[in-house]
């Protein structure tokens, strides 16, 4: 065996990972699976405990092997019923995390694994946690995509009182069992270190999100349209995502009255489900440029955004910590500038100006919002200057190799 074999096969290890999402059905992917994906293409061992957070409560765990061949122990929440929402509500964060340390033990040898994966927030699976360091796995990565309970309560998810303060206090003990803390961005490290207690022994390192890169085919635009019976001699803003508090909805859709009001052809369309559609439909329903539609297959949705000439991101006033939409790849890779309204100071914005694939502008500027949004949809040499710049900004930002290297170096012995 060569010098640089016998090194590549001392490297590999074998990982666990713990999540929340993971899709294996035709067509479907997510930052998890094309995660686990890149570290068996790399040649490491992979195995997945899944605990499915929309599955029946109590369902049968089960086990299967994923396309990419990895094994997969998929289990159901569990909660106590009959007592109410918010009884539930509170049990399932308290007892089907015991129900997954116990499928854990059940099911892995857990002391065989070099590293373990898991995500934000911790307490969703809080008795596994020192579970993994007892079992002696020596590397226990943690990836943060937001801040729970603090983002949760920033934007009105969840209230604040007592209840938050236990979940801010129990998020913070079980952190500290991490050697490793991934963050999305430079910014989200340093709040990690302003506002969290971090151990000196403790690693904390950045990678953005990543996803499937592949540029998107050009689409018959106008075929689509009609599909879907959007008006094919209008630019369209798209939003495409859960329609669920924290999305920024007030920025889009102040930017959609300010374009009513200076008569602009813009059209804002709306694509998915949530508890804030139906505020969505109602505005819809009386207000001609702007277009609900509901929830679509993947496929039908990257053809959609590909049909469109803009795509829209927003977060909310008043949060602490910065995010990357995740829709943001889903634009790029069809070729569609980025009109975004997030928080000031966040690097998602340097991200977009630096690659010059969209542009940034302040939250509560309406006015400001759909002039820059037309803009972009109407210009042809911005768009064609975008559309070219978005394969690098892909490639060089959010690619999965990306988080495969700082994975690596979280776990590296």
């Amino acid at each position: 065996m060569s010098e640089a074999g016998g090194e590549a096969a001392e490297v590999r290890k074998r990982f666990l990972m713990v999540c929340m999402q993971f899709p294996t059905g035709p067509g479907e992917s997510y930052m998890t699976t094309e995660l686990a994906d890149a570290l068996v293409a790399a040649g490491h061992r992979v195995e997945v405990l899944f605990l499915n957070w929309a599955a029946p409560i109590g369902a049968e765990t089960r086990e299967y092997w994923s396309p990419g061949g990895v094994r997969v122990v998929e289990c159901a929440p569990a909660a106590v019923t009959g007592l109410g929402g918010m009884a539930r509500a509170a049990s399932k964060f308290m007892l089907s995390g015991r129900h997954l340390a116990r499928e854990a033990r059940q099911r892995f040898d857990l002391a065989s694994f070099d590293a373990a994966i898991a995500w934000m927030p911790a307490i969703a699976i809080a008795p596994l946690v020192p579970l993994l360091a007892r079992a002696g796995i020596r590397h226990r990565i943690l990836f943060i995509w937001d801040f729970f309970p603090d983002h949760h309560r920033e934007i009105g998810r969840i209230p604040g009182g007592p209840a938050y303060w236990i979940a801010r206090a129990w998020e913070q003990r079980l952190l500290r069992r991490f050697t490793a803390i991934v963050c999305t961005l430079p910014g989200n490290a340093a709040y990690l270190r302003r506002t969290y207690r971090i151990e000196p022994a403790q690693r904390v390192l950045v990678t953005p999100i990543w996803s499937d890169t592949t540029p998107r085919p050009a689409v018959d635009r106008a075929s689509i349209r009609a599909r879907h019976d959007l008006p094919g001699d209008r630019p369209i803003a798209i939003f495409g995502g859960q329609i669920v508090e924290g999305r920024g909805f007030e920025q889009m859709l102040g930017a959609a009255d300010a374009a009513a009001a200076a008569g602009s052809p813009l059209l804002f369309l709306f694509i998915g489900d949530g508890r804030l559609a139906p505020m969505i439909r109602e505005r819809a329903a009386r207000q001609d440029n702007i277009r609900h539609l509901p929830g679509v297959s993947r496929a039908a949705y990257l053809e959609l955004v590909g049909a469109c000439d803009v795509g829209m991101v927003a977060t909310v006033p008043g949060v602490t910590s910065f995010s990357i939409p995740t829709k943001t790849i889903d634009y790029l890779r069809a070729g569609i500038p980025v009109i975004a309204a997030v928080e000031h100071g966040s690097d998602f914005i340097a991200m977009l100006t630096s690659y010059d694939v969209g542009v940034a502008v302040p939250f509560n500027e309406p006015g400001f919002f759909f002039r820059e949004a037309e803009r972009l949809a109407t210009d042809p040499a911005v768009r064609a200057r975008m559309a070219e710049n978005a394969p690098r900004c892909l490639d060089e930002v959010f690619d999965v190799r990306h988080a495969l290297a700082t994975l690596l170096d979280a776990a590296r012995d």
